[in-house]
């Protein structure tokens, strides 16, 4: 007597089978969260009062504080909406997810150019080294995401809220301020 499949892969549906999720989104989900986290943790971090540059250290104003907070804030509030919307099938989430992404490599690369042309004591390798490893990770992100499977994945059609857009447009915009007080100083 031959065994039936019942228990095995065979009965599944076909749509089953497409409804698994790929698994470079599970680990740009959890990109995300380490990023979100780290976010968090620089917005707590900007009540410190003072930040070191170039070896001394610089006391900052409660406004520059609370504009180092909120951007790190809504950095972090992006990326836990954007990641928790990861597995939705919606092709908004993705593109989303990849402008966050990309801006978010764009940002940290030009806060360190900033903070590198008004040091005027020469390149520091420390903290390039460390903008670039993240400005990779975020750039093999945007690549998994760009990658057959998950544009199969979200296929879904629909625009991005107004919540998210706001949230990412206020991030970019503290951001930018930030970069210019920091060359303007």
């Amino acid at each position: 007597m031959v065994p039936s499949p019942q228990g095995s892969d065979a009965s599944r549906p076909a749509h089953a089978a497409e409804e698994r999720r790929p698994t470079s989104l599970l680990l740009v989900y959890v990109w995300d969260m380490v990023l979100a986290v780290l976010a968090l943790f620089g917005a707590l971090a900007a009540f410190g009062g003072g930040v070191e540059e170039h070896g001394r250290t610089v006391t900052l104003s409660l406004p520059v504080q609370l504009l180092q907070a909120f951007s790190s804030g809504a950095l972090a509030a992006s990326l836990i909406v954007i990641g928790t919307l990861l597995t939705r099938q919606h092709a908004w989430v993705r593109r989303a997810q990849i402008a966050i992404l990309a801006m978010t490599a764009a940002l940290g690369l030009t806060s360190l150019l900033a903070d590198q042309v008004t040091a005027g004591d020469g390149l520091q390798l420390g903290p390039l080294l460390g903008s670039l490893l993240f400005a990779l990770l975020d750039v093999a992100a945007i690549v998994a995401m760009t990658g057959a499977r998950l544009t199969a994945w979200h296929r879904r059609g629909g625009s991005v809220p107004l919540y998210l857009g706001g949230l990412v447009a206020f991030w970019a915009a503290t951001s930018v301020a930030l970069a210019g007080l920091r060359l303007a100083a």
